[in-house]
């Protein structure tokens, strides 16, 4: 049996470290820009206000990607008061490819929110991460918003 030199053995635990490493997971930082289109369900409240059922249909950007756009479909309920504050809970679908895909819980107060990413598909299966979204522009049932997503893959 041949004896390992400590200079070889220093190397096989360098990359058993670097190997292992890699194996953990890999976090990439998205950042984009997306439009919507709202459609409401909307249930008029007794204080003046109103419960809204939404569905979100989005096509963003996303960077870094090799297509550089994403698809998404948002679901969720949320809260209008007559001063014309915002606060809800979305559920979103975003998709890359056929196969790749993640989701997210979002919350949003008026202009901006965090969103948490509960897995998805392809080279998103099991991911996890946090983000966050601003509304930019809005008018009528259609706006723009900016966001950062930081996805973990295991």
């Amino acid at each position: 049996m041949r004896r390992m030199t400590k200079g070889a053995v220093l190397a096989s635990a360098a990359v058993m470290l670097m190997s292992s490493a890699v194996s953990a997971g890999e976090t990439v930082t998205y950042k984009g820009m997306g439009t919507y289109e709202v459609m409401r369900a909307v249930l008029p409240l007794a204080n003046g206000g109103a419960a809204v059922q939404l569905s979100n249909n989005v096509v963003a950007t996303i960077n870094p990607s090799a297509s550089g756009f994403i698809f998404g479909d948002c679901a969720g309920l949320g809260y209008l008061t007559v001063e014309g504050s915002y606060s809800g809970d979305v559920y979103c679908t975003f998709t890359e490819t056929g196969d790749d895909g993640f989701d997210v819980k979002g919350v949003m107060r008026d202009k901006s929110g965090s969103v948490e990413i509960i897995g998805g598909s392809g080279k998103w299966t099991g991911a996890t991460g946090k983000g966050s979204i601003k509304r930019k522009y809005s008018a009528g049932n259609q706006g723009s918003y900016e966001y950062e997503f930081s996805i973990t893959t295991p």
